[in-house]
């Protein structure tokens, strides 16, 4: 595992699935004085290491989710039984998160560990911190990502695969309507964070062209 503060407030944990190819694998931590705020939680075997990297930086204080994708979703769990803390995800997400239906393009539901636990995200959950979150529909029908506004860093979950470089669409097999996801990834250029953070590629310096090209290349 590998904890990288990104800027003043932010941090990324690292770890790598081999399923069969190497894939990097990212959640976040926001300190805000001396409460931690998790973004995502990847999969279980990997939630002792980040329990342990989170603590290192100050108390956990609750679970912010871009989706309910196995592997963003899976360690939460572990998170509960070493925490009295609030999870959240957008309302769209919750009917998948809690089994009661499979996301459109898979036949299966998830087992998230965590049904009818996660809580509705609203406005007024991030309301006392510098973090706005966005609707970002299209890989899942209420996938998120969240701007830390003070260091103009933006989380973007599935939105994108990204390269030192380049943009690139998530994996489409995995993902409910690519052209859907394309287009909300428009938000980067309403936003124009300093630096772009998938959950699996590498971290992007935002420049005005990004979108541009991303959309030309990738867009039916």
């Amino acid at each position: 595992m590998n904890l990288i503060q990104i800027s003043e407030h932010v941090y990324q944990c690292e770890f790598e699935l081999d399923v069969p190819i190497h894939i990097p694998v990212h959640i976040w931590f926001i300190k805000d004085g001396d409460d931690v705020y998790i973004i995502d939680t990847g999969i279980e075997r990997f939630a002792d290491a980040q329990i342990m990297a989170a603590l290192a930086i100050g108390n956990p204080k609750a679970i912010l989710l871009t989706h309910g994708h196995s592997d963003h979703i899976q360690g939460a769990a572990r998170w509960l039984e070493k925490f009295d803390i609030p999870i959240y995800a957008h309302q769209k997400e919750l009917i998948y998160i809690n089994g009661e239906a499979p996301y459109p393009n898979k036949n299966d539901v998830e087992n998230t560990g965590v049904a009818y636990i996660v809580r509705p995200l609203t406005e007024h959950t991030l309301a006392h911190l510098p973090i706005q979150y966005y609707v970002t529909p299209g890989h899942s029908p209420g996938h998120v990502i969240y701007h830390h506004e003070t260091d103009n860093i933006l989380l973007s979950g599935d939105l994108f695969i990204t390269s030192k470089e380049e943009l690139h669409p998530p994996i489409r097999k995995f993902s409910v309507d690519m052209n859907e996801n394309i287009d909300s990834g428009a938000i980067i250029d309403e936003i124009k964070p300093i630096l772009i953070c998938s959950s699996h590629g590498q971290s992007i310096l935002y420049n005005e062209e990004l979108y541009k090209r991303y959309v030309l290349k990738y867009r039916d």
